[in-house]
């Protein structure tokens, strides 16, 4: 029996039906430029949710085919009426595609649309009543016959949708038959999910938003040609398997720069050892049930004398709601009454990108590129609730005090010592909502602003001012 998908996978799955610009998305991004690598997916099937993208626009065109013809033939017979048609279900169509905005405008200006495209169609239904026309019954046939056929075709649509998202939520579930292009790029997609290596040109694209950011160099005192990074890495993976809270997988990752990479479809692709030591990344992942997952990379370099680690953290906000619970998801009246609009759009926009697709060059002659979005990332909700952001800083220290442990078991059993890790001087920062919030800067000064200079205060050997108004030996101190 096929592996079924995980629950994520099924949630995204549901949403390409649900949301036909996600879905646009993941078609385009996955499987229209076939020379961008995916981006990491840590809790979804993105090989999964691609062949449902393509069932789902195999679905809409199916529909789109006889709504097409049904626009045509009114046009033909009863011309005005049906473009009066044309702007009500164009503006049902719009008030649809607005309806999950947040932003109180967009939210009104759906509300508007939808009065609009209601006022529209009602005034159409009533001149296509009491309109005599010339041409006996194909005027009225086209008149009232036409909007009862798109009805028909629409409920038809819907339901062929809501029957496809039963079956996603059930044990059953089996992947539809796809094109043969399919089966090469769900391969690749495939490899890069089991790989090691990532090309990111976005920093850590696919793990969410990035909560914390932290780093700390000191110098290694002893002999540092008998430290091997490979040796602390292998100490933090027992440490974190060791801690059942955080229910962690723990793996290497090399991030490479978009420059440089290799082509995608050429293999075998460069071995571990040969991928340069800025690219190495100790990667921990740990999730819930809730489809919401924290991320820590963690880095460490030996530099000549000098030790670099380096941490940051990133977690993943839950699927959108509508696209959660997929045996129990149900597709929008809304875009059921929008549907004698949308349906032949879908057909124009296929029509479009098929057109551009024909010059393609054949696989792996386009430059390599890393990916432009994260499939899971684009159906998150648009904020972190408060319990996932704390759970993720918890994740966080409970890292970074393993990692510190590990380095400082590893020097001492090598004979080395790193008196600023045990002076604990680090530089911290928190960046979320477009802020930074210094953690800890100890010892040390900061300052900010074009041209800001701070001062090493930790020479000042005085106590500073006192009572004694002849005593001024603390200004001396400040130079």
């Amino acid at each position: 029996m096929p592996e079924q998908p995980s629950l994520t996978t099924r949630q995204l799955m549901a949403g390409v039906h649900l949301d036909r610009r996600y879905r646009n998305a993941v078609i385009d991004e996955l499987y229209e430029h076939e020379e961008r690598y995916s981006a990491p997916s840590y809790d979804v099937d993105a090989a999964a949710v691609l062949a449902e993208a393509l069932t789902a626009r195999r679905t809409a065109l199916r529909w789109a085919v006889p709504m097409a013809l049904l626009w045509i033939a009114g046009f033909l017979l009863a011309g005005w009426l049906y473009a009066l048609y044309a702007a009500g279900f164009t503006a049902l169509a719009g008030a649809a595609a607005l309806r999950r905005a947040r932003h109180p405008v967009v939210r009104v200006t759906a509300g508007i649309l939808w009065v609009l495209g209601g006022v529209v169609l009602g005034a159409s239904f009533a001149a296509a009543a009491v309109t005599p026309w010339p041409d006996g019954w194909s005027g009225v046939t086209a008149a009232v016959a036409g909007p009862a056929l798109m009805a028909a075709v629409a409920e038809a649509h819907r339901a062929a949708v809501e029957k496809r998202l039963r079956f996603i939520g059930s044990s059953t579930y089996r992947r539809s038959e796809q094109p043969r292009r399919f089966g090469m790029i769900s391969a690749l997609i495939e490899a890069e999910r089991t790989s090691s290596m990532a090309v990111d040109p976005a920093p850590l694209l696919g793990a969410g938003t990035l909560l914390a950011h932290s780093a700390q160099a000191t110098e290694v005192l002893g002999h540092t040609a008998v430290f091997e990074v490979s040796d602390v890495l292998a100490r933090v993976r027992s440490r974190v398997g060791a801690v059942p809270g955080l229910t962690a997988r723990v793996d290497e990752c090399f991030l490479l720069p978009e420059e440089g990479a290799p082509r995608r479809w050429s293999l075998p692709h460069p071995r571990p050892d040969e991928l340069p030591a800025s690219t190495r990344w100790l990667r921990i992942t740990s999730g819930d049930p809730g489809s919401r997952l924290t991320t820590v990379f963690v880095q460490i370099r030996l530099d000549g004398p000098v030790l670099f680690v380096q941490q940051a953290t990133c977690a993943l906000p839950p699927v959108r709601r509508e696209f959660r619970a997929a045996n129990r998801a149900r597709f929008p009246l809304g875009r059921t009454l929008a549907a004698p609009a949308a349906l032949p759009a879908e057909l124009a926009t296929w029509a479009v990108r098929r057109a551009r697709r024909l010059p393609s060059s054949p696989p792996g002659s386009r430059p390599p590129s890393g990916p432009h979005l994260s499939i899971r990332e684009l159906a998150s909700e648009p904020t972190l609730p408060p319990l996932t952001a704390a759970e993720a800083e918890r994740i966080s220290w409970t890292v970074r005090l393993l990692v510190l442990d590990a380095v400082r078991e590893v020097l001492r059993d090598q004979g080395l010592s790193a008196p600023g890790l045990n002076e604990q001087r680090t530089e911290s920062h928190n960046a979320q909502n477009s802020g930074i919030h210094i953690g800890n800067i100890t010892p040390g000064t900061i300052a900010a602003g074009f041209d800001a200079r701070a001062s090493d205060i930790t020479r000042h050997t005085s106590p500073g001012p006192t009572t004694n108004p002849d005593d001024d030996s603390w200004e001396d101190d400040l130079g």
